[in-house]
């Protein structure tokens, strides 16, 4: 009967969804329903992630058909980390060795199916945390609460060292929040990063986040000094923003294919995309903060995929090389099911 619980609760939850869509467009505008999360072990993972349905441009959270596999039962979720099992299995004999911890999280976006290994684990989020703030700008256009045209002055308190062009530029240059955007997607600008994020608030973003069910910052996190100590995310989470990323852009290109685009023009190729067939076009972005190397990303096969690697206690090229020989094993095994229609 333990087992039943979650089942019954989600068809529980199901039927009054559908209750509430069928009383009109008003009441279909907001709805939530949760979903499991498939673990490398082949079991469902406690956590619910809540799926956000709206009519309006702005960022969806989840999709309509969301349970690790082609159905949306017990039986389905068993089957997909079945189909997940040898995957799974090779991804830990690879990483057996590795000399630090090695997290992912691998989403079909075509069929919905998922798997993960230690997805759970919290890294140091470092660059990849780019994505967010992106993805809440985009948001933000999408919305009609900014403009991307909008001009922003760079002031000193936005000057930070590491990675980038901006650092340093004279206090009061002016660039749009696209340029930013793209500054901070492609060559990962840690100014760019400051200036959206002072621009836009912070606390803003992590509670938009929140409000979603993203695991990311807290009620302390006020500035992007603050934000920059405390940038701590799952592999889970990464992946479900850039999921919601690609599902918002498939309903309304304008203006996330844009954001898109500029993650495809990202300078760090080595990763992920090492692990990949020369010219297969990728979106992701990378993260490296001393002994942390991620890349987060969007595999733009013909059936796409999001993958997430995020590594901790390694040097920069230990991480590449298994970031990107995890990469070549999910994409092998991602070819070989796409060349089979699921059974039905």
């Amino acid at each position: 009967m333990a087992r039943r619980a979650p089942y019954l609760l989600r068809t529980w939850l199901c039927l009054m969804l559908s209750a509430l869509m069928a009383t009109g467009p008003a009441a279909a505008a907001a709805g939530l329903t949760p979903t499991d999360a498939v673990d490398g072990s082949g079991s469902t993972s406690a956590r619910e992630d809540p799926v956000l349905t709206s009519a309006a441009n702005g960022l969806p959270v989840g999709s309509a058909a969301l349970a690790g596999g082609d159905g949306d039962g017990p039986s389905s979720r068993r089957q997909s980390s079945e189909r997940s099992a040898d995957v799974v299995r090779r991804i830990e004999e690879i990483t057996r060795w590795a000399p630090g911890l090695i997290s992912v999280w691998y989403y079909d976006l075509s069929t919905h199916e998922r798997f993960g290994v230690k997805a759970d684990e919290v890294h140091t989020a470092a660059s990849t945390v780019k994505v967010l703030i992106a993805t809440y700008l985009y948001h933000l256009a999408a919305t009609g609460q900014v403009s991307l045209d909008e001009k922003v002055a760079i002031l000193p308190v936005d000057w930070k060292d590491g990675s980038g062009v901006l650092n340093g530029v004279p206090e009061g240059t002016r660039f749009t929040r696209r340029e930013l955007s793209r500054l901070m997607l492609v060559h990962s600008d840690n100014t760019a990063a400051n200036a959206l994020m002072r621009t836009l608030g912070v606390q803003k973003m992590v509670q938009y986040y929140r409000s979603l069910g993203i695991r990311y910052g807290g009620p302390h996190v006020h500035t992007p000094q603050q934000l920059w100590q405390h940038n701590r995310i799952a592999p889970e989470d990464l992946g479900i923003v850039l999921r919601n990323v690609w599902e918002a852009a498939q309903r309304s290109p304008e203006p996330w294919a844009e954001m898109l685009s500029f993650m495809r023009e990202s300078r760090s190729k080595g990763r992920i995309p090492g692990g990949l067939p020369p010219g297969l076009p990728v979106a992701n972005k990378t993260g490296s903060k001393g002994t942390s190397f991620h890349d987060a990303a969007i595999v733009l096969d013909r059936r796409p995929y999001v993958l997430v690697v995020m590594t901790e206690g390694m040097t920069a090229k230990e991480a590449s090389y298994y970031i990107a020989s995890v990469s070549r094993e999910v994409w092998r095994w991602h070819s070989r099911r796409a060349a089979v229609p699921p059974a039905r």
